[in-house]
């Protein structure tokens, strides 16, 4: 039995073959799926094998998970994480059977899956959605710390979407020398602590950004006023060493670093933002809005890159 973590009163498990009928039953109860856009399963053979088939922990390191009591094994329902890849995000989510409603376990399992996501996972943020009418739920969703960010559409119903920041990151200014300790293992891995010093890293205009996970440096990104011949505007500054740790890679974390860092530049009213990218991190940069400027071209003993550029309005 593989559990993914423990409240008070319960478990967290990954599903087995016997957890088929809970399932089957669940879905049965109308009140059960009223506000969820499910059906029910047609047998319980549908039901076993939709979970023969289910491949979420395998493919994203995290899923559903069957909720127990602890003094009895009791399956009570389930609860935990989803990973919407069109979407890049994940959200927390549960069903209960209707006799285990109004006891707090949606509440208690839901938190346990957000620190677990937080904590074990090191999740950016985390998303749920439920019914405009589902109020039970909004309830959850809200002792949980999770705030409304819009009303959509979701499977051709009316929600509210939530969302729940990891309080465990934090961005600083730090200092160039700082920088050196996620440049060197991510962009100049294997070389000399020599080969992370950049031209204008300690310049009065130069100013370099840390993120934090519980206040050890897992990302560095330094902005440098810089301009470069191929672009006319006056005020430009270059972005170089962006970093995040191997660890803490695709998890979008590299956003909030450049999200901070144009915010200082529009306050500097800086006209323009380039760098050269690397090829692979080109459609990362593309979802923030920066244009490729010009043919790919090639940095020795580094690899292929592009360069890049996001201009701010007046």
């Amino acid at each position: 039995m593989n559990i993914i973590f423990k409240t008070k009163r319960l478990y967290l498990r990954e599903f087995n073959a016997q957890d088929a009928i809970h399932f089957y039953k669940m879905n049965k109860d109308p009140d059960v799926i009223k506000y969820t856009g499910d059906t029910a399963f047609k047998s319980l053979v549908n039901a076993k094998n939709f979970l023969a088939e289910y491949k979420d922990y395998k493919l994203h390191n995290m899923g559903r998970w069957a909720v127990c009591l602890k003094e009895n094994d009791t399956f009570l329902g389930w609860c935990g994480l989803k990973y919407h890849p069109n979407e890049k995000l994940v959200e927390v989510g549960y069903r209960f059977y209707k006799k285990y409603w109004n006891k707090g376990y949606a509440t208690e399992s839901a938190k346990a899956s957000i620190t677990y996501g937080f904590e074990t996972l090191k999740l950016k943020d985390i998303y749920a959605h439920a019914h405009i009418k589902n109020t039970a739920s909004h309830k959850v969703i809200e002792k949980c710390g999770l705030h409304v960010v819009n009303e959509f559409i979701y499977d051709g119903m009316p929600a509210k979407l939530y969302k729940i920041e990891n309080p465990h990151y934090e961005i600083k200014q730090i200092s160039a020398e700082e920088t050196y300790l996620v440049r060197q293992p991510v962009l100049r891995e294997g070389k000399p602590i020599e080969a992370c010093v950049f031209d204008g890293d300690t310049e009065e205009d130069t100013f370099h950004l840390g993120l934090f996970f519980k206040s050890h440096l897992i990302g560095v990104a330094s902005f440098m006023k810089n301009n470069s011949p191929i672009f006319s505007e006056p005020r430009q500054y270059q972005l170089r060493g962006m970093a995040i740790l191997k660890e803490f890679q695709q998890k979008g974390l590299g956003k909030q670093l450049i999200d901070e860092g144009e915010n200082i530049l529009i306050q500097k009213k800086v006209d323009l933002l380039w760098f050269n990218a690397r090829e692979i991190a080109v459609e990362f940069y593309k979802s923030k809005g920066f244009l490729i400027s010009g043919n790919a071209f090639t940095i020795p003993n580094i690899g292929i890159h592009y360069v890049m550029l996001k201009r701010f309005q007046s």
